[in-house]
């Protein structure tokens, strides 16, 4: 679990840094009244979410399966609720450019959705696999007649 673990935190860090660099420079070209002081937050705010879904979902039994569900669904919940709560400060504190905020704070959200799904993915694959190994499905014998 520890090699898997390490793999998550670099491809989250390097999907999070090619992200971060990438959709500021699309919007620097293509877009460049969207880019606002800023822009370093949305980045910021899901690399920190994704770090601690990576650790809380370490730490959940290995044999409750309904466990990790119900952990990740919670997670996502509290993402959302701390993103809007993040979105409705920004709105209160800079409301020029809330509307340039909440477009690049939904761009970071569909990509890292993808991220989480992946490393939810790739969990529940390993978990699988060492069921498989500790526990394998014993065959039934037949009883001829």
């Amino acid at each position: 679990m520890k090699k898997l673990i390490r793999h998550f935190l670099i491809v989250h860090t390097l999907m999070l840094f090619v992200a971060g660099f990438g959709v500021w420079y699309l919007l620097k070209i293509l877009s460049p009244e969207t880019l606002i002081n800023t822009y370093f937050i949305p980045p910021l705010f899901f690399y920190l979410t994704g770090l601690a879904l990576i650790l809380i979902m370490k730490g959940i039994p290995k044999d409750k399966p309904k466990e990790m569900v119900n952990m990740y669904m919670l997670l996502r919940a509290v993402k959302i609720f701390i993103g809007v709560l993040i979105i409705t400060f920004y709105w209160l504190f800079d409301r020029a450019q809330v509307r340039s905020f909440v477009i690049i704070f939904i761009i970071f959200y569909l990509i890292y959705l993808g991220v989480e799904t992946y490393i939810y993915m790739k969990i529940e694959l390993y978990l699988k696999e060492e069921q498989k190994k500790n526990y394998p499905v014993k065959k039934k014998k037949h009883l001829e007649e």
